[in-house]
Formats: structure tokens, C-alpha cells, sequence
């Protein structure tokens, strides 16, 4: 499964993929902590998650 972590920069706009859940969180968390925003987790049937939704994606996979 591919998961893309989009955000946005100073520099511009940022897409990353990784292949779970956990790694997909792990990298939102790192983009959020380097000060990145409009931070975002695509699963691959399209759904959107946000920061606030994390957490409802982790249950949703059992990660």
C-alpha cells in the first residue's frame, strides 16, 4: 500500500509516500515538527486525514 504525506513549506509544496501507516505518522509528525502546515495523509482509497484525525487513522488500521 502506498500512503502519501502531503505539506506545505516555506520553500513550496512537499509530497512524500510510504508504504504503512505507522511510517506515513511518523513522517506527518516530523514534517509538523519542522514547522511544515497543511499537513495531510492520503490512504490508498483517497481518504484525506489531517493532524486532528490522525489518531482515527491509526484505528482504522490497527496501527
Amino acid at each position: 500500500m502506498r500512503f502519501l504525506i502531503t505539506a506545505q513549506d516555506t520553500a513550496g509544496s512537499i509530497t512524500l509516500n510510504r508504504e504503512s501507516v505507522p511510517a506515513a505518522l511518523k513522517k506527518a509528525g516530523e514534517l509538523i515538527s519542522d514547522g511544515c502546515w497543511d499537513v495531510a495523509i492520503a490512504t490508498p482509497d483517497g481518504t484525506i486525514y489531517r493532524p486532528g484525525q490522525f489518531d482515527e487513522l491509526k484505528e482504522r488500521v490497527g496501527a
